[in-house]
């Protein structure tokens, strides 16, 4: 499968760099514009997994170039809320999925037969916190963007609940009511003063007591699950803009002092979302042909997610990838981006100014001015960067941004996961699990990977998926334009050519008139004449009058397709058509153009061509005949 998945990923590049390049040849000729620059190797086609995203990039750079990879980063920044509440559909789905229970499974309330407290659960902090984020002050820089942009209040909705959770942490033993959306409490949560929430689940009638006690008291599952998610925002714009900032740049470790290898234990997080975005299977992407779906609450099959034990080598990484890891934390823990289109320059971001950009985005309350600003910020983050003495890099090196944009749009899938995977999100899976007797207890966000990899993988797929619409989107836009733009030069052409054979024509009548009429120049017209009725030979192909007929149906030749052709064969071949590196035109691709519209203007002008007919059978008032021999012209479309 792979094989052909890479075969179909190279035909479709293939054909779509022939489509661009013909675009691009053709408005460079017009307009002594150079070819667009294309920035990236595209190795995606030689990819061995089925990781789709990177393809589907090197594709819309194809067909739009570096202008529309800025406008997708630009339209992402500002798709944040409904993107959020994609993925808490997304996660709702797969949770009951997951646990697939029946519409009776319940959360037992707290107090049983046995006494008080016997359905209590207790839950490690470090199993639902595994980047560390209550271990941060809310009021602090990188807790403005870690978590909600409120104080917890009551009756709040949606809760600020990370919040919450770390007030619990500063409150030992000081219980709190949490309420769903509903307005009805569905446990109370404590913190024990060591490293334990304890959780006690409440009935539906306000009152702790299970279904022993009160029959029909216990909350079914999915209804927790549901008045619980619904309670949430699983991320806000200040949330999607610092871990965007600490992804490409460790934004937030450099603040955190974080250790080295701390940062490089999230590098292997956002390495394992890769690794699961190349596994088998079509899970609506595209990458086995079948047609892209990404409906955020749209059913995912069970067959399509691979079982992966903890000791499984998927979770290994070889000696290279250790490498990369280990460059890609020395420069977070400087605060250094690297660009590789231009000799690894490194650039320093600037803590302060993002930290106000930051605050910016966190006191604004319209969704619409958030996204701006959440663009804004990300545009400040380049802009503001240094090397040496230097500052604002694009204004240097304009190929860094799209560098810059396209990195953006490939960490989209470790970002948004990463939102996902925070303690209120976790705190309602690990709930829901207890209830139905699966141990929920892990080290870090590798060891939570590892031992609920079912249920991760399937998340993670599913937010891809988001992803790849939005690229997939834009990608289409493009083909169409380029679709369009080509057919509008085929049919301009046909117009074009349709008028100067008219006119050729008429030209030619006019001169074979001029020189008929001259009756004193008598060579002159015998010359003219014999020319016109002078016979070719006949050929010798026999093609049958049924298929001559067809003909009529043919579009005729087009300039466009022919030099369309010529390139495909020569990208076939091996011969670059492509512009060259410092943008400027390829030589080879404007002669091939300039010949083929040179050879179509002389034969559309002056070409003719010239028919003999058959004696033909006839039936005549006389009875049976012959006709006589006849001579033609005709012209080739």
């Amino acid at each position: 499968m792979a094989a052909d998945i890479q075969n179909s990923k190279n035909e479709g590049l293939k054909k779509l760099q022939n489509l661009k390049n013909t675009n691009d040849a053709i408005d460079s000729l017009k307009k002594e514009n150079d070819l667009s620059t294309l920035m990236g190797s595209f190795d995606s086609t030689q990819a061995d997994d089925n990781n789709m995203l990177d393809y589907f990039l090197d594709l819309l750079q194809i067909t739009g170039g570096p202008d529309v990879i800025t406008k997708l980063r630009k339209k992402t920044a500002k798709l944040s809320e409904p993107i959020a509440a994609e993925c808490k559909e997304i996660i709702f789905e797969e949770l009951i999925q997951f646990i697939n229970c029946n519409l009776d499974f319940v959360i037992p309330s707290a107090d049983g037969v046995g006494g008080v407290d016997t359905n209590m659960m207790q839950i490690k902090v470090k199993s639902i916190d595994p980047f560390k984020m209550l271990k941060t002050s809310p009021s602090t820089n990188v807790g403005n963007a870690l978590y909600e942009k409120l104080p917890p209040t009551p009756q709040q909705l949606p809760y600020s609940t990370n919040r919450e959770l770390f007030d619990r942490l500063q409150n030992p033993l000081a219980g709190q009511d949490y309420l769903g959306a509903s307005g009805q409490p569905l446990f109370n949560i404590e913190f024990d003063g060591n490293d334990t929430y304890n959780i006690r689940p409440i009935g539906l009638d306000g009152t702790r007591n299970d279904n022993d006690i009160t029959p029909n008291n216990d909350r079914k599952i999915t209804t927790f699950l549901r008045d619980y998610f619904d309670s949430i925002k699983v991320f806000e714009g200040q949330n999607f803009l610092g871990n965007l900032l600490n992804a490409l740049s460790g934004f937030l470790d450099v603040q955190l002092n974080m250790s080295g290898e701390e940062v490089e234990l999230q590098g292997k997080f956002g390495a394992i979302v890769s690794k699961i975005l190349g596994l088998c299977g079509d899970d609506g992407d595209g990458s086995s042909g079948e047609p892209i779906t990404s409906s955020g609450i749209g059913h995912l099959s069970e067959d399509s997610i691979f079982s992966l034990d903890e000791d499984s080598p998927f979770w290994d990484f070889g000696t290279q990838e250790l490498r990369n890891l280990e460059d890609e934390t020395s420069l977070k823990l400087k605060g250094v981006m690297k660009f590789l289109t231009c000799e690894d320059i490194e650039g320093t971001i600037d803590v302060d100014n993002l930290n106000n950009d930051i605050i910016s985005v966190l006191n604004e309350n319209n969704i619409m001015v958030e996204g701006v600003k959440i663009d804004t910020a990300i545009q400040n983050a380049i802009n503001g960067m240094t090397v040496g003495d230097d500052t604002g890099l694009p204004f240097m090196l304009p190929q860094l941004q799209v560098e810059f944009d396209l990195n953006i749009l490939k960490k989209l899938p470790q970002i948004l996961v990463s939102l996902i995977l925070t303690p209120k999100i976790i705190l309602g899976m690990a709930i829901a699990l207890n209830a139905v007797g699966e141990f929920f207890e892990s080290n870090d966000i590798m060891d939570l990977i590892k031992k609920f990899s079912r249920l991760i993988v399937k998340i993670v797929k599913r937010i891809f998926k988001l992803i790849i619409e939005l690229i997939w989107e834009e990608v289409k836009k493009e083909i169409i334009r380029l679709v369009k733009k080509i057919l509008q030069e085929i049919m301009n052409e046909k117009q074009s050519k349709q008028f100067t054979i008219i006119s050729s024509l008429i030209q030619t009548l006019l001169a074979a008139l001029e020189i008929i009429d001259d009756l004193n120049n008598c060579r002159s017209i015998i010359d003219t004449l014999l020319k016109y009725l002078k016979i070719p030979p006949i050929p010798s192909v026999d093609i049958p009058k049924n298929l001559l007929f067809a003909t009529a149906s043919r579009p005729g030749f087009s300039d466009v397709r022919a030099f369309q052709n010529v390139l495909e064969n020569l990208q076939q071949a091996g011969i670059n058509t492509e512009a060259h590196a410092d943008g400027s035109t390829n030589a080879t691709v404007v002669m091939l153009y300039n010949t083929i519209k040179g050879v179509e203007k002389e034969r559309t002008e002056n070409s003719v061509v010239k028919i003999a007919t058959y004696p033909q059978n006839v039936q005549t008032s006389g009875g049976p005949g012959v006709t006589e021999t006849g001579t033609g012209t005709g012209l080739i479309v």
